[in-house]
């Protein structure tokens, strides 16, 4: 019986970035698949187990399993190991430079299709459905984002405060976030958008939030969903794709959903006119003279 090939035995303490791209015109191309998701998703290897690595990134799991022998490791456990000597969660991804793209546009515009379809794929709708019903008939939404989290925060704001008030992001420029939420109680909804390296407040946050009864949802990724195990919140996972430096389009993307999907909700209910709103909202533009043509 023949056995696979490992392409990197004599070099020891290469790190497996560097063994991918050694190896990486040698490899099959669904190994090669498997690589580049791999090298765009260090987090996830972290965090996920075999099957759960598998269904994420669409490779099998034999393909996965030859990929890490082609590359010297006796098994994933062996390679994931290697990979937490090198990454830490959160922290941003890498790429093989035998896979620098001719045409960057596409390029870009494929990682990030893919990462959409990732995103999409794995949201509940029936979660999705609770939260934005939730929302509907809070007393106030609080957002709160921190680093590169905020300008997400900040977009949900402006579109939820198109569909009703009661919107606020949180904490105010230069102020503590004690004094905001010591007033919500189970008749608001605060969501916390958490992507990638989180300040050491997002947990704690969570914690205080849950203990007033706030319904609590959390944008993120892969990274968070360990850390928030057994806590009473809805994640909502974006799969980030990465160059060298990671693409928010899912996270932005989980937002106009939400944004959606509360437009959707409030149309039916009875005293909300989402369509009015924006109609009185434009009517103050004109009014006011704020934006130019």
């Amino acid at each position: 019986m023949n056995k696979e090939k490992n392409l990197s035995p004599s070099i020891p303490d290469e790190d497996p970035a560097a063994r991918i791209e050694r190896c990486y015109p040698s490899l099959t191309a669904t190994e090669q698949e498997a690589a580049r998701y791999i090298l765009g998703h260090l987090t996830d290897v972290l965090l996920s187990n075999s099957t759960e690595l598998s269904q994420l990134s669409g490779v099998s799991q034999p393909t996965l399993s030859r990929l890490y022998r082609k590359l010297g490791y006796a098994n994933a456990g062996e390679f994931r190991r290697s990979v937490r000597a090198i990454h830490r969660p959160g922290a941003p991804e890498t790429e093989t430079k035998q896979d620098l793209p001719d045409n960057p546009v596409i390029e870009h515009m494929r990682r990030d299709e893919a990462s959409l379809e990732r995103t999409i794929g794995n949201l509940d709708p029936a979660a999705l459905a609770s939260l934005c019903s939730a929302m509907a008939s809070a007393r106030r939404i609080c957002l709160f984002g921190a680093r590169n989290s905020y300008p997400i925060a900040l977009h949900l704001r402006e579109q939820l405060l198109q569909l009703r008030d009661g919107i606020e992001l949180l904490p105010q420029p230069g102020q503590s976030i004690a004094e905001e939420i010591v007033g919500l109680d189970g008749r608001d909804v605060a969501i916390i958008v958490a992507v990638r390296r989180r300040t050491a407040l997002f947990l704690p946050l969570v914690d205080a939030l849950d203990a007033r009864g706030v319904r609590i949802a959390v944008i993120s990724d892969s990274s968070a969903r360990t850390r928030l195990l057994g806590r009473n919140v809805d994640i909502l996972e974006a799969d980030l794709s990465s160059r060298m430096l990671t693409s928010y389009t899912s996270a932005f993307a989980i937002a106009a959903l939400i944004t959606d999907m509360l437009s959707d909700t409030l149309s039916h209910m009875q005293g909300h006119d989402p369509a009015g709103r924006i109609k009185a909202i434009n009517t103050a533009f004109d009014q006011l003279g704020e934006l130019g043509e």
